[in-house]
């Protein structure tokens, strides 16, 4: 799972900041859009649109809940009216909801976002018409800081999230109890108190997020960067690239050029001019010159590959000639200038004769049959003198005589073979005065081998001497069967001989030698250990990715989703546009899977809660076991998750969550969220676990 190491190394050094509905955000989406498209599939970006502030609404109307209350206990008809509807709004919510009414807050402006979703379809032998569909999600948008989750409230934020709900019944109770007039005063004081203390949890849940959109984002290496490095490792595996992750530059506008006099001077051309400044700047084009022939200046200053002030001087070749002496007769070959190219060159001042070349080393042939330069012999190779030991030397060639025999080279020829040959050939028959053995045969009454009898030199063909008869074979009966058969040991006397061999060593034992199955014996086998022993690492991808086919045969979803910090509206446009594709499938949900301790969300959302796949948890609790990782599981209640808009909708789905002692997202929405505090084997093992769950789906 080195790929994972790798992927998140990558996202942490390339991605910084990518806050819902910016351009970093979009720039994150095509980064990762590249890293998937490098693994054979063809990723799509699927722009939407959702409010801008889905969270803010809520917030608002919880305080505005105990500015009714207030107004409900303290002010006359008919403005604690007014204030009791405000107290009763978020009760009248909470309602809904529970019927299964949910109230969007649509208005205002809205926020652009996109999702990133590639899909491997399934192939392989192990193909079949209901193989289950893999939906894995992960976030990739970075949230803001949460100023409560590094107060001391920080232990207290599940339980106050838990308690909000029935609190705004409660404090809707009490306001609506400030219109009785009747009622005793002293009454009402209390019962209003109680309202107050009855809202105090939702009122601080909606301050800290109020102060949570003005606040900085975080690096986001655990929050989401960790868990899109696990899902892109887990496209790695399904269909593995083995390449480094990269990723396109994305194109900067350039800038202006100036087009003014000082810009001129300084080297710089106008964007006018450009198209004139192009092509001065482009050479010349090169003449194509025949190959073999030497030019003058005027071809060297058509090349412009020397400066213009460089001074060229061109130097006449001297021609050559080569004459062979001969008797009354001289041959010359000319080498002058129009050999060279050149037609006007000058006469040859200096003939080369024959004498003058070394006639130890070539010969040169005429084109007339003339002989060449040394005596020849009848091949036409010069014969060489002296002791060159570079020289060639003639060696006479040795060939064998013919047989003697007149069918020799014809078709019907047989060799004929010596009577030493024939005689030996009789040496791997059998004697039939030996008595065989069965080396099979290893009772007590099987004859033994005899030792076969000693022939002297001088007769290789004389028959052996007479041997002993054979012994009888005697016979078993079943009552020595009974008696050879070995006995059961009992209880004690297993036990001795297990003390026995706790005691001893396996190199001293006496029986560590006898093969008792298998490759090898006892003795035979040894341990690797040091530099040769592979990594734990090596040894788990080598045995999980035995099962390639049963992992390719699932169609798998890679879904990077954006905008999940503005009321995990990611979620909600894929599951708009792809619900009747991913019918009946596995939701698994990757979030802050980079630290903390990794936990399956037993259950998942404050409102319409709803429970974890149990299947899809003993998938998983059964590869961490194998995998000899821990997983843990814990109710999630408090708050949603990417997958609770799946479960909602019908979907089997799970999270897998990094979880602090808090009971919190480990680091998210915090300055620690850094890259430092992230374990890189850890997501590894995610994307391990993810992926053997798959194949045993």
């Amino acid at each position: 799972m080195a790929m994972t190491h790798d992927y998140l190394d990558f996202l942490n050094e390339r991605i910084d900041i990518a806050p819902a509905n910016s351009e970093e955000e979009l720039q994150a989406a095509q980064v990762i859009s590249d890293l998937m498209s490098q693994h054979n599939v063809e990723p799509s970006i699927e722009d939407f649109e959702t409010p801008i502030a889905p969270t803010l609404a809520p917030s608002v109307l919880a305080i505005l809940m105990l500015v009714g209350l207030v107004l409900a206990g303290v002010t006359p008809f008919p403005v604690n009216f007014i204030g009791f509807l405000l107290a009763a709004v978020p009760a009248v919510l909470s309602v809904l909801r529970l019927f299964g009414r949910e109230v969007s807050f649509s208005f205002g402006p809205t926020a652009q976002s996109q999702n990133v979703v590639a899909v491997h379809r399934a192939e392989g032998p192990l193909v079949t018409k209901g193989s289950r569909t893999i939906v894995l999600v992960a976030h990739y948008d970075t949230p803001r800081e949460s100023p409560l989750r590094t107060s001391p409230l920080a232990p207290y934020l599940a339980t106050l999230a838990k308690v909000s709900h029935p609190c705004s019944f409660v404090a809707a109770v009490c306001a609506f109890l400030q219109l009785m007039g009747f009622l005793p005063l002293p009454f009402r004081i209390v019962v209003l108190i109680v309202g107050i203390l009855a809202s105090v949890p939702s009122v601080t849940l909606a301050v800290g997020s109020v102060m949570e959109r003005t606040s900085p984002c975080t690096e986001g290496a655990n929050d989401n960067k960790a868990a899109v490095a696990a899902l892109l490792g887990v496209l790695e595996n399904v269909r593995p690239s083995g390449a480094e992750p990269k990723a396109r530059e994305f194109e900067r506008p350039a800038e202006e050029a100036p087009a003014d006099a000082e810009a001129a001077q300084e080297g710089e051309v106008p964007a006018e001019a450009a198209p004139e400044a192009q092509e001065a700047d482009q050479p010349a084009p090169q003449p194509e010159l025949p190959m073999g022939v030497r030019h003058g200046e005027e071809v060297l200053r058509a090349l412009a590959i020397l400066p213009e002030d460089c001074e060229l001087v061109y130097v006449e070749p001297a021609p050559r000639s080569v004459e062979e002496p001969a008797a009354g007769a001289t041959s010359t070959i000319e080498l002058d200038a129009a050999a060279l190219g050149r037609a006007d060159a000058p006469a040859a001042e200096a003939p080369v004769t024959a004498a003058d070349l070394p006639t130890d080393r070539f010969s040169i042939v005429m084109e007339d049959g003339g002989e060449g330069v040394g005596p020849q012999d009848e091949a036409g190779l010069t014969i060489v003198a002296g002791d060159d030991p570079d020289a060639t030397q003639e060696v006479p060639v040795q060939r064998p005589d013919a047989p003697s025999d007149p069918e020799w080279g014809k078709t019907s020829f047989r060799p004929q073979l010596s009577s030493v040959a024939r005689r030996a050939s009789l040496f791997d028959l059998p004697d039939p005065s030996e008595s065989e053995n069965d080396p099979f045969d290893t009772g007590a009454g099987a004859p033994t081998a005899q030792a076969p009898a000693e022939r002297t030199d001088e007769d290789p063909l004389a028959p052996a001497p007479a041997q002993d008869a054979p012994e009888p074979i005697s016979t078993i009966s079943a009552a020595d069967l009974e008696e050879a058969r070995p006995k059961k040991a009992g209880i004690l006397d297993r036990l001795r001989g297990l003390a026995r061999r706790k005691g001893s060593s396996d190199a001293d034992s006496a029986d560590d030698d006898a093969w008792r199955g298998g490759a090898a014996t006892r003795s035979g086998l040894r341990l690797v250990d040091g530099e040769d022993a592979p990594a734990e690492d090596e040894l788990r991808d080598a045995v999980l990715k035995l099962g390639d086919d049963a992992l390719i045969a699932h169609d798998i979803w890679f879904v990077a989703l954006g905008g999940s910090s503005l009321g995990h509206a990611g979620m909600r446009s894929f599951l708009a546009r792809h619900r009747s594709e991913v019918r009946g499938c596995f939701v698994v949900n990757l979030d802050c899977v980079g630290a903390g301790a990794l936990t399956a969300l037993k259950s998942e959302g404050l409102e319409l809660t709803r429970r974890g796949d149990r299947r899809i948890y003993r998938l998983l609790s059964g590869v961490a076991a194998d995998l000899h990782s821990e997983l843990a599981l814990a109710p999630h209640d408090w708050a949603d998750t990417d997958a609770t808009p799946a479960m909602r909708s019908s979907l089997r789905g799970l999270t897998l969550m990094g979880l602090d002692a808090n009971g919190l997202p480990a680091l998210s929405k915090t300055p620690d969220d850094v890259a430092d505090n992230v374990s890189g084997d850890q997501a590894a093992t995610v994307a391990a676990m993810v992926t053997e769950m798959i194949r045993r789906s």
